[in-house]
């Protein structure tokens, strides 16, 4: 059996790890920036004077702000009503901002140690359970060789958003794991409500406070280490 320490609080029969992708494994902020950027200039060119507003309610800031933990369609129905537009033009609107934009992998590298702790847990079933859509992730997997580390991933699924308990499940099921024998590894509070077994970690900029219900915090991906248990 295996068991997984974070900082004193230790896991038992842990046989699989999920991780949370943004803020997570990739960093982020660079691309969350240029993104919210091109999507409130978009939307001044046909509501002059919304762009403060919008960037704004984007809380680009914040951890937990809507574009880090708000589905694509969370955004959309935020800013059709901050706006007071059709959703079809802000979705119109979502869309050419994403074509003006690199590619996401190409903005949000991952963080450091990261390698080295996928590595320190290959032993185990790992996965990815993010709010972004599958092929951005599939993107980032690739693009920084990460590929063979994963066996499942489920990203953005329609009506369904962490702490969704049904979206753990989903993964587990890829993955052929029950759910109480999984950790769960993410930087905001809808990583760390998906079950009592999870890890909420700083290194992307979440405090403690935004990280109720994690078992444990790490600051550093090297506080997160695999313990194997000897049978007596």
């Amino acid at each position: 059996m295996k068991a997984i320490i974070c900082n004193g609080i230790r896991f038992e029969k842990v046989e699989a790890v999920i991780f949370d992708k943004d803020g997570t494994l990739a960093n982020s902020h660079q691309y969350l920036w240029h993104l919210a950027e091109k999507r409130a200039a978009l939307i001044d060119a046909i509501v002059p004077g919304a762009k403060s507003k919008v960037l704004a309610a984007f809380g680009c800031d914040d951890p937990a702000g809507l574009m880090a933990v708000g589905t694509r369609e969370d955004n959309i129905n935020a800013i059709s009503s901050l706006i007071n537009q059709e959703k079809s033009i802000v979705r119109s609107i979502f869309s050419d901002a994403d074509r003006l934009l690199d590619r996401k992998a190409k903005l949000t590298l991952p963080y450091p140690q990261i390698v080295e702790l996928l590595n320190s847990l290959s032993s185990l079933k790992l996965g990815i359970l993010s709010s972004d859509i599958e092929p951005n992730i599939r993107d980032f997997i690739e693009e920084y060789h990460l590929s063979d580390y994963f066996q499942a991933i489920v990203g953005a699924q329609s009506g369904m958003s962490k702490p969704n308990p049904k979206l753990l499940f989903l993964i587990c099921e890829k993955l052929g794991i029950e759910p109480e024998k999984v950790i769960v590894i993410g930087d905001t509070i809808a990583d760390t409500r998906l079950t009592p077994r999870s890890i909420g970690v700083t290194w992307g900029g979440s405090t403690i406070a935004q990280l109720d219900g994690a078992a444990a915090i790490a600051h550093h991906p090297s506080d997160i280490r695999l313990s194997h248990i000897r049978r007596m």
